[in-house]
């Protein structure tokens, strides 16, 4: 992702931020000009626009970028009057997806071409971010004006970043909310979280527990974290996810579910699993990976299915009950499943939330590592060519249909991922 600004000189704009700022801009995805369009009968390469709106709703909004998960933000919401392409951004914790989307105009009429898609790090997708911010807040200091709103919030964004706090700015951006403008009880449960959860973890629990009561989840977890005694406790994984580490290491940038769906297929070998071994309930998988007889469900809170922590350097386990149904046990075993996951593509002793979040990096690897554990896609190939349907099949495997369902849509993936 890349930008060229041409500035023009000659605006006659009101604000004078504004008018300092009127440029041609042309944005490049993937090497491909998305600034591009038709205007009526005529084709642009480039729109004019006042970047300073743009720039400044960025910067207010820097958190929310970097802290939203399960959620796109689109360059259209920065718009003030002017016509810009419908370029959407979405961050799941590790890669940014830049996408380009058809969009339509009146009056004039404009059309925008859509389809152009980029994945960038972390590293090169706030690098772009910033090189465009300081590009414009460069252009006021050199026609003289200072002081706006823009300039200050960068300068506080970054002194954020450079004092520590970014892991409190990112969690409160997870929820939509302004890190610098917050409640206290707001803060508090922020600040409450902080001290379980670090990094990715972080973020994505407070992502996860927008519309739920803070002050239950965060009690929940606090009470799970201190819990004592070996209930919750499986005596054999950490041995385990530690051998796969090193003996299937992740790829360079590769992609969460890439490592999820290698690392499930590694654990069935070092389980010794046969291809078509099944799992009757969450008990049976806990008790293989050493667990107590009293293995049982913690109590039901919502906004998280399972929690994950460490304790005498062994991995502890709290699946979030869901109940009695037929449904519910499935959701049991993919939670404890996903949880197990989460220690097997991300080893290092810590605590992590496993929760609803879909475009979330770890949730996604753990949900791809339950998927291709519990049902092997080359086994559901089969009994799917003995004619079952995706119900007896998830039947079988103890899962939802969805499960079953992604599993097949995703099948060249997993070969490839496995390859």
């Amino acid at each position: 992702m890349r930008h060229s600004i041409e500035w023009q000189h000659e605006a006659v704009n009101a604000a004078p931020e504004e008018r300092a700022t009127v440029a041609d801009l042309r944005l490049f995805l993937n090497e491909r000009n998305v600034t591009q369009h038709m205007l009526g009968d005529s084709v642009s390469d480039h729109v004019t626009v006042a970047l300073y709106g743009l720039v400044n709703g960025v910067v207010h909004d820097w958190w929310s970028i970097f802290g939203a998960r399960d959620q796109e933000i689109s360059l259209k919401n920065y718009r003030t009057g002017y016509l810009i392409p419908d370029i959407r951004i979405k961050f799941d914790g590790a890669v940014f997806e830049i996408a380009a989307f058809e969009s339509a105009y009146t009056d004039p009429d404009l059309r925008f071409w859509g389809g152009t898609t980029e994945v960038l790090s972390r590293a090169e997708g706030e690098a772009w971010l910033s090189s465009l911010i300081k590009d414009v807040l460069a252009q006021l200091r050199s026609q003289g004006i200072r002081g706006t709103s823009a300039m200050q919030r960068w300068r506080r964004v970054q002194l954020s970043q450079r004092s520590g706090e970014r892991e409190f700015c990112e969690a409160a951006g997870s929820l939509g909310l302004d890190p610098y403008q917050i409640a206290d009880d707001v803060a508090d449960f922020i600040e409450k979280a902080e001290a379980i959860f670090k990094g990715e973890s972080l973020v994505e629990f407070m992502s996860g527990s927008r519309e739920v009561d803070h002050s239950r989840l965060i009690g929940w977890v606090d009470r799970m974290t201190h819990m004592k005694g070996l209930k919750y406790r499986l005596a054999d994984l950490r041995a385990i996810v530690e051998s796969i580490a090193h003996e299937v290491p992740l790829g360079r940038a590769e992609p969460a579910w890439a490592a999820g769906y290698r690392r499930a297929r590694a654990m069935r070998r070092k389980l010794d699993l046969k291809q078509n071994h099944r799992f009757g309930s969450f008990q049976d998988l806990a008790r293989l990976l050493g667990a107590s007889g009293n293995y049982n469900l913690a109590p039901k809170v919502n906004g998280i299915n399972a929690l994950r922590r460490e304790a005498f350097n062994d991995i502890h386990v709290h699946i979030r009950n869901h109940g009695e149904s037929e449904s519910a046990s499935a959701r049991h075993l993919f939670a404890l499943a996903r949880a197990i996951g989460d220690a097997a593509c991300f080893p290092e002793p810590e605590t992590s939330p496993i929760n609803r979040l879909r475009q979330a990096f770890r949730q996604a690897a753990g949900r791809a590592f339950a998927a291709e554990f519990l049902a092997p896609i080359e086994e559901i190939r089969s009994m799917q060519e003995d004619e079952h349907d995706e119900y007896s099949i998830a039947n079988e495997f103890g899962v939802s249909t969805m499960v079953i369902e992604h599993q097949v849509e995703n099948r060249e993936r997993i070969i490839q991922a496995c390859s």
